[in-house]
C-alpha cells in the first residue's frame, strides 16, 4: 500500500487500515528503527508476510479480537493495557479485530538486529520466539522514550535516538530468548588515548548531530561495547557528555551581547530555542536570558 513519506510504509502495511495518531519518527532519519502511534480499526486483516521485527505495544484498553490458528479457523486473542506483542520475520496470520485498539508500534530492520546481536560480548544461541502480551517493562519504557523523543521532533539528536534503539534491539535479543540480561559488570573503561579522540571529535563538531555510530567508529569499538566503555571512563552517557559541552558553549557565548539567543542555540547544536531554554534551565536553574542578565 502506498504511504506518505512521513510516516513508516512498514508499519502501516502491518496495521493495514489505521490512523497515525501522532508524529512519525520516519522524517528523523533514525537507523534501522522507526516507532508511530496508532488506532487500529476493528475488522478482517489478512494474511501478511513481512520482513521487519515489529513490537506492539497495547495501550489504554484491552484489544479483543480473534487470529487465524490454520486456514479458515480463527481463535480468540485478548491483550491487556501496557502488555507487548512481537511480530518477528515471517507470516503474520490473518486477524479479526472486534475493537478499536490504540498501540504504539516499533519496528526493527534485520539488518540493525543482526548488527547489535554481533555486536554482544555472549551471543544467546537459542533461537527468537515470539511475545505474546508479555509484561516487559524495560520494552516499554525504550519504547515510550523513543516515541517521546519522536513527538518532540528529535529535539536531543541522533546519538541518544541510537542509543535507545540500540538498548531496545539488545533487550528484545534477550527477552524473545526468556534469558536474563547479564549484568554490565565487566567492561574496562575506554584508554585515555581512545577517549581523547572522542572528545576531539566531539569538540569539532558539538554543533552538528552527530550519531552513535560515528563516536563509535572514532574510538574502535562497536556501538554496544563503546557506550558501556564511554560510561565506565566518564561516569555519563555519550549524549548526557555532548549535552554538557553544548551547554558549556552556550553559556560561554552568552558574555556576547551580540549574538541572539537563536544564533546560540543553533551554533550549539540545539534543534530548536525551546529545546536550547529547556536543556539550559535545567542544566543552570536559569533561562539564557537570565542567565545572560546575571552575568
Amino acid at each position: 500500500m502506498d504511504c506518505p513519506l512521513y510516516q513508516s510504509a512498514e508499519i502501516s502495511a502491518l496495521l493495514d487500515s489505521s490512523t497515525l495518531t501522532s508524529p512519525s519518527s520516519v522524517p528523523l532519519g533514525w537507523d534501522g528503527v522507526a516507532v508511530e502511534r496508532h488506532i487500529i480499526g476493528s475488522g478482517e486483516k489478512p494474511e501478511l508476510s513481512i520482513n521487519q521485527h515489529f513490537l506492539i505495544l497495547w495501550d489504554t484498553h484491552i484489544a479483543v479480537g480473534e487470529s487465524e490458528r490454520s486456514p479458515g479457523k480463527f481463535v480468540p486473542y485478548k491483550k491487556l493495557p501496557h502488555t507487548i506483542t512481537t511480530c518477528p520475520p515471517g507470516i503474520r496470520p490473518a486477524i479479526r479485530s472486534a475493537t478499536e485498539h490504540e498501540v504504539l508500534v516499533c519496528t526493527i530492520s534485520r539488518r540493525f538486529l543482526d548488527e547489535v546481536e554481533a555486536e554482544l560480548d555472549r551471543r544467546p544461541s537459542s533461537p527468537l520466539h515470539q511475545l505474546y502480551g508479555a509484561d516487559e517493562p524495560v520494552l516499554r519504557d525504550l519504547m515510550v522514550l523513543l516515541e517521546k523523543e519522536a513527538e518532540a521532533g528529535g529535539p536531543s539528536g541522533k546519538v541518544y535516538a541510537e542509543s535507545l534503539s540500540t538498548a531496545l534491539a539488545t533487550r528484545l535479543l534477550f527477552a524473545a530468548r526468556s534469558l536474563r540480561q547479564p549484568r554490565d559488570n565487566t567492561s574496562s573503561p575506554l584508554p585515555r588515548r581512545v577517549l581523547r579522540r572522542v572528545f576531539d571529535r566531539m569538540e569539532a563538531e558539538f554543533d552538528s548531530d552527530l550519531t552513535l555510530t560515528q563516536l563509535a567508529a572514532e574510538s574502535g569499538y562497536s556501538r554496544t561495547h563503546f557506550l558501556r566503555m564511554f560510561r565506565g571512563a566518564t561516569g555519563q552517557s555519550p549524549h548526557r557528555y555532548l549535552l554538557e559541552l553544548r551547554l558549556k558553549k552556550a553559556a560561554s557565548m552568552l558574555a556576547s551581547r551580540s549574538l541572539s539567543l537563536m544564533d546560540i542555540a543553533l551554533a550549539c547544536g540545539f534543534s530548536s530555542h525551546a529545546h536550547f531554554s529547556t536543556a539550559f534551565r535545567s542544566r543552570f536553574g536559569l533561562s539564557p536570558s537570565a542567565f545572560r542578565r546575571k552575568g
